[in-house]
Order: structure tokens, then C-alpha cells, then sequence
């Protein structure tokens, strides 16, 4: 059993997609109160919303590890965290003015910060790839939805901005003609992924049914 958990109203159309999609899954507010569900033997919390390096579905990383291990008190069955999102994956540099200089420093990426602690609890930890650069993992990552046909864009792409090769890579689907017309990510994706063969991104794309397929498993 799937218990799908967003990060706020903007997220719920999505995640009753997704529930739709995964048998029935129940959906409730990340933000909320675990619910004692021993009878529906849950295995797998699902978390949708916006995040960062900082927070996710509005929950800083202490707070997130908090939630989770308040679900497991409830339902000792689970034994599976999924975490959805954009740019979970990638840490932020941060820089700030020292005595007249300037001092940086990074932060880790918001998986790094939760999953030696989930993984204690014996939980398993997936959450989107983080795709590959030239020669290095790349920075930024994007997830983007259609609601009107239910299909999903993932775009992860290297560069010292996201504008410089993570959104460019976006824009080319979303201004594909395919797209315009059918607000459908899998075709639009399809044809942009065949046509630029020396794209500077990686792309991935789906129906929602097949967007847990697209988690990895996190060493």
C-alpha cells in the first residue's frame, strides 16, 4: 500500500494522479499528521512537492526525517521512502560576504541530508536520477507536469546557472509544436530527444502511472 503525501494544494491534483495511477493510493498533506493505517499495511511513503537543497514539501531536512519516522511509529511496515521533486539531488553553493571578502560554501544536496538517517531506520530511500554531465554529475534538475494529459518532463543538465542549459533544454519540448497543441510531454519529449542529438541535457519523460518507475535507489 502507497501512501502519498504532498507538499501543498498546488501539488494535490498531481498526487491524486499518481494515487490513481498506484491502485487506489491514499493522498494527504506532507505538512499533516501521520494516520494510524496498520489495517491498510502501508509499505511506501510517496512525497510530491517543491524542493531544494533546504527544504522539501515545505519540511527542512531534520523536520523531513521527523515526519517520516512518525509514519514508520505508526505503520512499522513501511519500509520504502520516495521523494519527488526537482533538483533533490544536486547541492547549492552559497556565497556571503566575510570581513570584506567573500567565503563559499555548500550545502548538500537535501537527499545526502536525509538518507543516512532513513536508511538507520532500515528504510529504503529512492528519489529521482541525477543525471550525468560531461565528466561530472550534473547541478540543476527540473520536473515538470501537464495536468490536462497527465505526462511529466525531467530534465537535469550541468552549468554554473540553471539558465544555462537546464531550461533551454525545457523550452525546447515546451515550444515543440507537438507540445503546443497537446500539452503532452511523451510525444513532445520523443521528438525533441530524437532530433537533438547533441543536446547538452538529459531528458526523461512519462505517463504518470510510469513516474515512480523513473526513481533510482540511492547507495
Amino acid at each position: 500500500m502507497i501512501q502519498i503525501l504532498c507538499g501543498d494544494a498546488g501539488h494535490k491534483a498531481r498526487c491524486t494522479a499518481l494515487s490513481g495511477a498506484n491502485g487506489g493510493a491514499s493522498v494527504a498533506m506532507a505538512s499533516g499528521p501521520a494516520f494510524d493505517k496498520k489495517v491498510m499495511r502501508i509499505d511506501t511513503l510517496t512525497f510530491w512537492g517543491h524542493g531544494d537543497s533546504s527544504t522539501f514539501c515545505g519540511l527542512t531536512a531534520r523536520d523531513f526525517v521527523k515526519k517520516v519516522k512518525e509514519w514508520k511509529k505508526w505503520n512499522p511496515t513501511i519500509n520504502t521512502v520516495e521523494i519527488i521533486t526537482c533538483n533533490s539531488r544536486h547541492g547549492t553553493e552559497l556565497s556571503q560576504r566575510v570581513n570584506g571578502e567573500i567565503e563559499k560554501s555548500w550545502v548538500k544536496s537535501y537527499t545526502d541530508q536525509v538518507k543516512r538517517d532513513l536508511q538507520k531506520k532500515k528504510l529504503t530511500v529512492k528519489a529521482l536520477p541525477m543525471g550525468m554531465g560531461i565528466g561530472s554529475a550534473n547541478r540543476w534538475s527540473i520536473l515538470k507536469y501537464s495536468g490536462t494529459t497527465n505526462t511529466w518532463l525531467y530534465i537535469t543538465a550541468d552549468g554554473a546557472k540553471d539558465t544555462d542549459a537546464m531550461w533551454p533544454g525545457v523550452y525546447k519540448v515546451e515550444e515543440h509544436p507537438t507540445f503546443v497543441t497537446s500539452k503532452n510531454y511523451v510525444t513532445a519529449g520523443t521528438a525533441v530527444k530524437a532530433a537533438d542529438k547533441l543536446r547538452q541535457y538529459t531528458i526523461d519523460f512519462g505517463t504518470v502511472g510510469h513516474l515512480r518507475d523513473a526513481l533510482v535507489v540511492l547507495a
